[in-house]
Formats: structure tokens, sequence, C-alpha cells
């Protein structure tokens, strides 16, 4: 049997549906992570994190990429944190993926609620304000 894309992608979404019970028995989040193939094999990074809770998820996984963008002011617990972006309006920053060479960053606009992916020259500047203060209208 080839590995193409098309049986990787088929794949992927078996293995995760798999997991499921795995993940409810023990209380984890069981992520698949880049796929590399040949013609005849393939191999992948398989991550469990010990939470199951989506955003505790999403921030284990902010914390464990924060050190590649230190040169932009980010540190690890900064998830859901405020930014004013080149546009001058209000950003809470959601995700990193270094992999992405152009838009590295997603954001969530404050005044909109949209997602958004930009690059690193598009943080202009840290705020005091976080996330959560903003929801509960205590800014």
């Amino acid at each position: 049997m080839q590995v193409t894309k098309e049986f990787l992608d088929a794949f992927e979404k078996d293995f995760m549906k798999a997991m499921g019970p795995l993940q409810e028995k023990y209380g984890v989040s069981v992520s698949l992570g880049r796929i590399t193939y040949e013609e005849e094999r393939f191999s992948a990074r398989l991550t469990v994190n010990m939470a199951s809770d989506p955003e505790d998820v999403a921030r284990a996984n902010f914390d464990a990429e924060a050190w590649k963008f230190e040169d932009i002011g980010i540190q690890p617990g900064m998830y859901r944190r405020i930014y004013r972006g080149a546009d001058g309006r209000e950003y809470a920053i959601l995700e990193l993926t270094p992999r992405a060479r152009k838009y590295p960053i997603r954001s969530v606009c404050v005044q909109d609620g949209k997602f958004y992916r930009s690059g690193r020259k598009f943080i202009r500047e840290w705020t005091d304000a976080w996330y959560s203060n903003i929801l509960e209208g205590r800014e």
C-alpha cells in the first residue's frame, strides 16, 4: 500500500475518533502532530496533555511554544493577553504556530470577536488588560 495525502487525512480522522474513548477514560487530550511520510511509511509526533479541558490544553500548548516568540515579548503565561495591533485595535493572543512562517499568531479581536492570524510584526504593544476582564466588563 502506498502512502498518499488522502490516506493520511483519512488515517488521522480515524485515529482521533479511536482516541476518543481513551481520552475520556484517562481524562487526557491526545493530539497527532505533523505527519511526515515516504512512499511506504509515515511517522508523527503524538502529544498527550494531562488536562482534558480544551482551555487548559490550549494554555499548555501556548506555554510550550512561547519561548520561540520571546523576541516579540511573548512569555509563558501570556495566553489570552491583550495587545494592540498594527491597525490600532485590541486583540487577545490565543495560539502560537512556529511552523507557520507568514502568520504564526492566532488572536481574537476584542471589539468584534472574530479570529485572525497575523505575523510577528503585527503586535505593536502589550496592554495591561486581560481578556477575561474585558469579557466580564471589568476593563
